[in-house]
């Protein structure tokens, strides 16, 4: 079980992306703020994926360079799928 003590804070990078807010979730006061939900891929490196005020955030390189991620997309999916049911 990989060690998750340090996921506290995102990584600081000079590429630093603003938060991405995705359409469906209102985040400004939201309970899950502040949540944060970790990824392993196969080769044992984990990125972590939070929930701002403002929008979704990652460490993944692909949020870091683009200012958007497959892991937002899957974790922002699931939870626009619960809150409609």
């Amino acid at each position: 079980m990989p060690d998750l003590s340090n996921f506290s804070k995102p990584r600081k990078s000079k590429f630093s992306r603003k938060a991405l807010a995705l359409p469906g979730i209102r985040y400004k006061n939201n309970f899950m703020v502040g949540f944060e939900w970790p990824y392993t891929n196969s080769n044992g490196a984990t990125h972590v994926t939070s929930m701002t005020e403002s929008g979704w955030t990652c460490t993944c390189m692909g949020f870091t360079h683009h200012g958007k991620c497959k892991h937002i997309t899957q974790v922002h999916e699931r939870i626009v799928c619960e809150d409609a049911a």
